[in-house]
């Protein structure tokens, strides 16, 4: 079921075993999943269900210290968030990505790429990407134009 915040008596109370914030491709996702495990799941959105000026205006904002593209361009804030403008390139993270480096003291995960192998599967099929075939260079080359295709030479070090 979905309903809208703006539902929600002033003073009212929601109950659930997790609240989600973030109706984008993570946060439906996971309480997709979690739902159907009978957990009771609130999935909660700051926008509503189509694209609004006045509700995408909260993304303005001024960026300072590096130049990037501007919040309320690379960002949507209703349901299906930012895969509403998704240019669809999908492909696992790198065994590398979940690496710690001395350069950039945030980095670092406390999983791995071979913890998430076990879901690209799926995952795949939930975006309606076809077979899950990221690191299969045969069958890029299969593919309508893929025939010169090769893989690069990388270092796996």
């Amino acid at each position: 079921m979905i309903s809208s915040a703006n539902d929600v008596e002033s003073g009212g109370h929601l109950q659930a075993d997790l609240v989600i914030i973030g109706a984008g491709a993570a946060g439906i996702t996971i309480a997709k999943r979690l739902a159907d495990k009978s957990h009771k799941v609130i999935l909660l959105e700051g926008g509503g269900q189509t694209f609004d000026e006045t509700s995408q205006g909260f993304y303005k904002g001024a960026i300072v210290g590096q130049r990037i593209d501007a919040l309320d361009t690379t960002r949507l804030r209703y349901f299906g968030g930012t895969t509403n403008h998704w240019a669809g390139w999908c492909r696992p993270l790198e065994d590398w990505d979940f690496k710690s480096r001395s350069d950039w003291p945030e980095s670092g995960w406390p999983l791995s790429r071979s913890d998430l192998d076990p879901y690209y599967k799926e995952a795949a099929t939930l975006c309606q990407l076809g077979p899950a075939s990221f690191d299969d260079p045969a069958f890029w080359q299969r593919q309508r134009g893929g025939s010169g295709l090769t893989a690069f030479p990388l270092d796996a070090t």
